[in-house]
């Protein structure tokens, strides 16, 4: 099968973290497929065409108008897909898009225009805002009508989708994977430790993420000042974004600087040490499609304490991988970290299970829906 993935989502030289989840998935895909990817991206500087990880990557420019020109994103995306189709001569059975608007939207359009069947994954904002908020409405949606098959990565996200007017018959559910060579538990945890500088008996609670408010990270801080478990207790909060002053601020109100740590924007190579390090991996988020840093955490043994949000429960076995508390509540998360500091952890029966998610399973289960829109196409009148 020949497959074109058409994205704004993909890691480059200048930006390696974005879209990384895509990426990975890609480059599974490509062990059972023939995959060109088409990565539309409105920065300069990027080269036209390139190989990446034995991937063909195509790098049109796409020059998107100010302020207004969110309401022709879709259509300016899909004619500069086309050119970039035409021109490299791109041959391919089926367009694999990620993301309702513009990316679905555009791929609905290209698939009509070339004649192919189009697979539309939804993978969290994308579903609960765009589809029910003013001007993306009416776009977003048109993607859920048009495209052939649509996958959500977690089934409130397929429940979002059917009441957003999508038919539940077309939906999979595929959740996201891991790498599980990279995503591991340590040889020599201690010595993971040591180096991170995480002091002997100190219970180290790690929680990672784009900071902003929907994340959760103030309900978490809230909670810090007062728990300590018998021993003393410490959030790592690895990430990066808007909502670092905000947080800061939180960290200062609740006199939790000497509970909290934030550790700014931290590389996965780095992080891979994190989680093997921490005791609990601590998740407060109110909105989710599929969080990869709880999967990521589960394949490194780490015991998650989560918001039962999007694919967590799915993820989160209560009580053999970790716990699930109320969001938007730090009391649930302190009563709920008070039991995990009590609780008896076997981190390598959850690094097992963890790592059954790999990303080569999810490109067997894409290419079962991906077959399935190819027979869906051909019985069309």
């Amino acid at each position: 099968m020949r497959v074109l993935v058409l994205t704004r989502l993909f890691p480059s030289a200048q930006n390696p973290s974005l879209g990384m989840f895509i990426h990975r998935r890609t480059a599974a895909l490509a062990e059972v497929c023939d995959v060109a990817v088409v990565a539309l991206s409105t920065a300069d500087g990027l080269p036209e065409r390139e190989h990446m990880d034995a991937l063909d990557v195509i790098r049109p420019r796409w020059r998107r108008l100010p302020k207004v020109g969110v309401l022709v994103d879709g259509r300016s995306y899909a004619a500069t897909a086309a050119r970039a189709v035409e021109r490299f001569h791109l041959e391919f059975d089926l367009i694999d898009s990620h993301w309702l608007y513009p990316d679905g939207y555009a791929a609905a359009r290209l698939g009509r225009r070339l004649g192919k069947p189009v697979v539309v994954t939804g993978r969290g904002t994308d579903v609960n805002e765009l589809c029910f908020r003013w001007p993306f409405r009416r776009l977003a949606r048109r993607a859920l009508r048009e495209a052939t098959r649509l996958v959500a990565v977690s089934r409130p996200l397929k429940d979002r989708m059917v009441e957003a007017g999508a038919d539940a018959e077309r939906i999979s559910v595929v959740h996201n994977g891991i790498d599980a060579d990279t995503f591991h538990p340590a040889t020599d945890r201690a010595d993971v430790r040591r180096r991170l500088g995480i002091p002997d008996g100190q219970v180290a609670l790690l929680s990672a993420g784009a900071l902003g408010e929907a994340k959760g990270f103030h309900d978490l801080v809230a909670s810090m000042a007062g728990v300590r478990g018998g021993r003393t207790a410490h959030l790592y909060v690895a990430g990066e974004g808007a909502y670092r002053a905000a947080l800061e601020q939180c960290v200062a109100e609740y006199g939790a600087g000497e509970n909290v740590t934030l550790l700014g924007g931290v590389p996965q190579a780095d992080l891979v040490a994190w989680y093997q390090a921490a005791d609990l991996f601590c998740f407060g988020s109110w909105r989710e499609g599929c969080p990869n840093v709880v999967l990521e955490a589960l394949a490194c043994g780490l015991p998650v304490l989560s918001t039962p949000v999007g694919a967590v429960p799915d993820l989160v076995e209560e009580g053999r991988d970790g716990l699930l508390f109320e969001a938007h509540s730090p009391t649930a998360f302190a009563h709920a970290l008070e039991r995990a500091l009590a609780a008896d952890w076997d981190r390598a029966a959850i690094a097992r299970r963890g790592a059954q998610r790999s990303w080569d399973h999810v490109a067997r289960e894409y290419l079962a829906v991906f077959e399935q829109a190819l027979d869906d196409w051909r019985a069309k009148p």
